[in-house]
């Protein structure tokens, strides 16, 4: 969606267009929903996360100036929520398993390949779980949610600069927790 894009959808859902707010929430649902997922313990939570969010993007888009993009906005909007919700639900683990759903859908095919790849999810999904909050949320909006530096900078309101700290010390210590598991085939992770 280019800027003039946006702006104009901004400009129709601000005069009140039912339809703009629609197309709005077509672009961004599954985003936000996964990240809502990421946040939450199951499936009911993170429906009603992601209705709670467009309900707060639907009440302050009239506050939107542009001053970043909307999608910036709109995650820094579903970041705050999904936040407090771990605050109140005091959640210590992230769950992102269906990011991470390797094992094969035709198990019967290979089921030691399989095996293999649900291993593979559980190490790197214990190894996310274990980092800090701060670590993990750059990981999930960078990595997994696939936002750049600029846009997971601006959804956390830090610098770049503190994204990219953050980033390497995540890695590394995913590194060194997942340094003895090699997945078979593979000399690395």
């Amino acid at each position: 969606m280019t800027v003039c894009d946006e702006q104009l959808m901004v400009h129709k859902i601000q005069a009140g267009d039912r339809q703009a707010f629609e197309q709005l929430m077509d672009t961004y649902e599954a985003r936000i929903y996964r990240l809502a997922m990421r946040f939450t313990a199951n499936v009911a939570d993170a429906e009603d996360l992601t209705l709670e969010i467009f309900h707060a993007i639907y009440r302050s888009i009239a506050k939107f100036r542009g001053n970043s993009s909307l999608g910036t906005w709109i995650y820094r909007v579903a970041m705050n929520h999904c936040l407090e919700f771990r605050r109140k639900r005091r959640l210590e683990v992230v769950p992102y398993e269906e990011g991470l759903s390797l094992a094969s859908t035709a198990w019967q095919d290979d089921p030691v390949q399989s095996a293999g790849k649900r291993e593979l999810s559980e190490q790197v999904e214990a190894a996310i779980n274990s980092l800090s909050p701060l670590h993990r949320d750059v990981v999930v909006l960078h990595e997994l949610q696939g936002l750049t530096y600029q846009e997971v900078a601006a959804t956390l309101n830090v610098p770049v600069g503190t994204v990219k700290s953050r980033l390497s010390n995540a890695f590394r210590r995913l590194r060194e927790q997942l340094s003895g598991y090699v997945y078979e085939g593979s000399g690395t992770l």
